[in-house]
């Protein structure tokens, strides 16, 4: 009779257990599995000049747009290759605007890519872009092929980033540009007066032999170390030099034209991409949580479930063996449980690519005015630019001709 009483007590026990385990995990208040990431808003200060620069040594700094990175991606990432291209040129736009505040360069440019002639090149890889968080690695370099820094740079950003009652609050994610601009100002000011004037000379040089090597070519020799410098200067009545001038100053009319395509690019997706970032944050952070969720249910539920097996193959009594495969019963329903939390994680990922359609919807055809035509840009965004560095190569082949 003890024996008896013993084994229901037991197997009682076991099935009050599993009861329990799984109303633990499966009764949680809803609040605990829908607590997002505390981050915080504070906005980073920008850093301006520490001592004022001559105009002469206000170096022009030109920002590629940003590689998007869709060949780090693989087939779980939820990645759309239109949004990738659209935030490749947003972000590089993002960064000119902060950058320009700080009051510490010449003329801040996107551009196409670094065979535009520029005193500073900045590039960067988009590694991750989700909503939640943004991690890019930022590469700046010098016209003189002299590295200045690569580095890494991220940012994770909560819900309330994105409540729209905030007015005070600007861009998500402009604490992350605040740094990158804050870096590149730290680096400029390691170099003197002298210095940042060679830079500039180096890239008039670089660009008058782009157009007249035979001319040019004795005046800037490469290094061992793959870098520029100047070996001589050219007289400043050399008439070379001063119709190579009048070039590129008209080039820098090309390139300010292309500035305001940039610009209006990234004003008419601003609107189109707030709305996708926010849901893609929510989308984010609610499959994380559901993933998450599905995890912990699916782990329960298998435990629950060897434990009813062990339970049975241990009974040596009708009810041990009632009470253990109950608990097995237990933990069926929570891995089933599981199962449908990883479903509807899948549905919110969904949603994003869903956002993704639409925010393609919005980039329209691009018109450019320029002095002797009207250009229109047709076509995805990726075209677009196919048809506007090929438009910038008959102009430089134009010019060529007329030395």
């Amino acid at each position: 009779m003890e024996k008896t009483q013993s084994i229901r007590t037991s197997g009682t026990a076991a099935f009050l257990a599993a009861l329990l385990f799984a109303s633990t995990i499966l009764g949680s208040p809803p609040a605990l599995a829908a607590v997002d990431k505390i981050t915080s808003s504070t906005a980073i200060a920008l850093n301006t000049p520490s001592a004022p620069m001559a105009e002469a040594a206000l170096v022009d700094v030109g920002i590629a747009t940003f590689n998007d990175g869709l060949y780090l991606t693989d087939e779980d990432d939820t990645v759309f290759p239109e949004v990738r291209f659209a935030e490749a040129i947003y972000f590089s736009n993002q960064l000119a605007k902060v950058m320009e505040k700080s009051g510490a360069w010449g003329a801040i440019r996107v551009i196409p890519s670094t065979d535009v002639v520029m005193d500073v090149y900045i590039t960067g890889i988009i590694l991750q872009s989700d909503g939640e968080t943004m991690n890019l690695q930022i590469t700046v370099a010098d016209t003189s092929g002299k590295k200045w820094f690569s580095k890494k740079y991220r940012h994770t950003t909560g819900k309330y980033a994105y409540d729209r009652r905030l007015k005070s609050m600007g861009d998500p994610f402009e604490n992350l540009f605040v740094r990158i601009a804050n870096d590149v100002l730290a680096y400029r000011e390691k170099l003197n007066e002298n210095q940042a004037i060679e830079l500039r000379t180096i890239s008039e040089l670089r660009f008058a032999k782009s157009f007249s090597p035979e001319a040019f070519d004795e005046y800037v020799t490469e290094k061992r170390d793959g870098t520029l410098a100047i070996v001589r200067l050219p007289a400043d009545n050399d008439s070379l030099l001063r119709r190579v001038r009048k070039i590129r100053e008209r080039d820098y009319l090309y390139i300010d034209t292309m500035q305001d395509y940039y610009d209006g690019f990234s004003q008419q997706m601003h609107l189109a991409y707030q709305d996708f970032r926010r849901a893609s944050h929510d989308s984010v952070v609610k499959a994380r949580q559901l993933n998450s969720q599905g995890n912990r249910r699916i782990i329960a539920g298998l435990g629950s479930i060897l434990a009813g097996i062990y339970g049975r193959s241990q009974a040596d009594t009708r009810m041990a063996s009632d009470a253990s495969t109950a608990t097995a019963a237990v933990g069926g329903y929570i891995v089933k449980s599981g199962l449908e939390k990883k479903q509807q994680s899948a549905v919110y990922n969904e949603s994003v690519a869903e956002m993704g359609s639409s925010l393609e919807a919005e980039i329209a055809p691009q018109v450019i005015e320029l002095e002797d035509r009207t250009v229109t840009l047709t076509g995805t965004v990726e075209v677009q630019y196919e048809q506007w560095q090929s438009l910038l190569q008959k102009i430089y082949k134009q010019e060529r001709g007329t030395l």
